[in-house]
């Protein structure tokens, strides 16, 4: 077709309009021979079936799925949930001085950048960009995401002789002045929490997951235009991600979590339909069915990281000069442009391609069935261990560091209340309990991953389908979606999601 400017324009706001449009992806099974290369709180009380004792799968037909048919899933439940019990009970001081090391990496790009960010020749301005936006990424990514899931919760607790700082209850959340001191970006780290911690993680690539890329892009994935033109709307969408869907759409699932305390019934469509920036700022019906509006997001949610950082923190560079501001101001911005690719590059390709599987209902969490669909719809990044080679040192350190600790998404979705320093430790275990039981473990450089997520993005594939027969069905589960209620206690109390006897 021809047209291209308007095309252009048009494709750049479909990727982002794409965000809000709610539809089932086709079902469209890829071909491909897979290589055997939280504090989390669970969604909802769920409502328990009545369910037969033994399995009935229906064995897949022969070819990549194979494999569903084979697995013992009480076997390989045992062993999964003992290296991860062994790796908990094995953390102690050395993981939160890993953790300090991190955070002082963190700091250091944090003040190169802003040291830096009144200069305006390229040399000086593109100094500034990478250490402000590596700063901004890592104190998401690697930083407050494995605090908030309470992977340093017994370390740091005050109970053990530690400082609480570095807990779910202690960082970043109950004031402007935490979320200032630990963890200052667009999104509210509460609202994170309930978002990622809570449906992502207990609902992975099934209806309920937040974050199923090929369901919220499926307005991009159907239009009819060239496909380069859809691959240029990918990468504005990069670009732009953090504000315009995830800080919104994060706040609506607090909402939504508050309103159901209150007994407000919402239907799956509103309850998984993504919420943009533009429905959040207008004085929308959507808004005010959720009790938010254009002056409450942005007090609550935009507004502290946008006065702080874009102004707040260049503002001293008045003093001086008028240059020296604006110059910084600019290189905030583009800092925050590059945070947003660096971020979607390692987050968006977690759980997306043609080799992750996506499920049509849900299982216990922690059962056999919940371990095998952390593995099979994740895929590791490169990682600096392997069976038989070290795990720690700075090197290890740094590869992981410029992932944001992304890089262990496998083991980080069966066990996600463990620390960065257990992650390093585990991949290597965990790979041979896969190989060993013929679950598919993928991993892959972190940009053949992007090719195939932006694959999926623009509709030139789909993710695998794992068809209900070949589901354990002793592990099946129900959400309680009307109730706002958790199940998290128990399991944080020692409960497993599933009966080994």
């Amino acid at each position: 077709s021809r047209g291209g400017p308007m095309q252009l324009v048009l494709v750049l706001q479909l990727g982002v309009s794409s965000f809000a449009f709610l539809g089932r992806a086709p079902s469209r099974p890829a071909v491909l021979r897979i290589p055997l290369t939280a504090r989390s709180a669970a969604p909802r009380a769920a409502a328990a079936l009545e369910l037969p004792s033994v399995a009935t799968r229906e064995p897949p037909p022969i070819g990549d799925d194979a494999w569903a048919a084979t697995v013992d899933y009480r076997t390989f439940r045992q062993e999964v949930h003992a290296l991860g019990q062994e790796l908990a009970n094995g953390q102690g001081d050395s993981d939160i001085r890993h953790l300090k090391k991190m955070i002082a990496w963190s700091n250091a790009c944090g003040v190169l950048g802003v040291l830096t960010m009144w200069m305006s020749s390229p040399l000086g301005r593109l100094i500034s960009v990478v250490g402000l936006s590596t700063w901004t990424c890592t104190r998401w990514t690697m930083i407050g995401h494995h605090i908030c899931h309470g992977g340093y919760n017994r370390q740091d607790s005050p109970k053990f002789g530690g400082s609480g700082r570095f807990t779910t209850y202690g960082f970043a959340v109950g004031s402007v002045w935490r979320r200032a001191r630990d963890w200052l970006d667009w999104m509210l780290p509460e609202a994170w929490n309930v978002e990622h911690n809570n449906l992502h993680h207990f609902r992975l690539s099934e209806s309920g997951d937040p974050d199923l890329v090929e369901r919220n892009l499926e307005l991009m994935r159907s239009i009819q235009l060239p496909r380069w033109l859809k691959y240029v709307g990918v990468a504005g969408l990069a670009a732009m991600w953090k504000w315009y869907y995830y800080a919104p759409n994060t706040y609506k699932q607090l909402k939504i979590s508050q309103l159901r305390k209150e007994g407000v019934r919402f239907s799956q469509e509103e309850a998984h339909a993504p919420f943009t920036l533009p429905v959040a700022l207008l004085n929308s019906e959507e808004g005010r069915k959720f009790r938010t509006g254009p002056l409450d997001f942005m007090r609550t949610v935009m507004g502290p990281y946008l006065l702080l950082r874009f102004f707040a923190l260049p503002a001293p560079l008045l003093l001086l000069s008028r240059s020296f501001y604006w110059a910084a101001v600019l290189n905030l911005a583009l800092a925050d442009l590059l945070s947003n690719v660096h971020s979607f590059i390692i987050i968006a390709t977690n759980h997306c391609g043609k080799d992750m599987y996506k499920f049509e209902r849900s299982v216990t969490p922690r059962s056999g069935s919940f371990y095998m669909r952390a593995i099979t719809s994740s895929a590791n990044f490169r990682t600096s261990n392997g069976v038989g080679k070290p795990v720690h040192g700075h090197l290890a350190d740094l590869n992981d560091f410029l992932h944001g600790w992304l890089n262990y998404q496998i083991e980080h979705h069966c066990f996600p209340q463990l620390s960065m320093l257990s992650y390093q430790k585990s991949a290597p275990r965990m790979r041979a309990i896969c190989e060993k039981h013929g679950v598919p473990y993928v991993q892959e450089n972190v940009f053949a991953r992007l090719k195939k997520t932006a694959d999926v993005m623009v509709g030139a594939e789909s993710m695998r389908p794992f068809d209900v027969s070949w589901e354990y069905e002793p592990d099946r589960f129900v959400w309680d979606d009307q109730k706002a209620e958790s199940v998290s206690s128990s399991l944080d109390a020692g409960g497993d999601g599933g009966d080994l006897e």
